[in-house]
């Protein structure tokens, strides 16, 4: 089943440690999801709140391992 939940990522800028949610408050962290760049092995790094599903974008980035598991 597709997830069909358009979510708008909010961008903020980080400071100190990243544990917070700036929009409900949670503070035990964040989930971590990868959004692939198309033709690419990079990938932004997209932090979820647990607690209200916000997400939100802070400049980080990956390169993935073309490596197949």
């Amino acid at each position: 089943m597709k997830r069909q939940i358009e979510m708008k990522v909010k961008k903020i800028t980080p400071k100190g440690e990243i544990f917070k949610c700036p929009v409900c408050g949670y503070n035990d962290g964040f989930h971590v999801s990868f959004h692939m760049q198309d033709d690419s092995d990079k990938a932004g790094i997209i932090l979820i709140c647990p607690k209200c599903h916000n997400h939100f974008e802070i400049g980080w980035e990956a390169v993935l391992s073309k490596k197949q598991v």
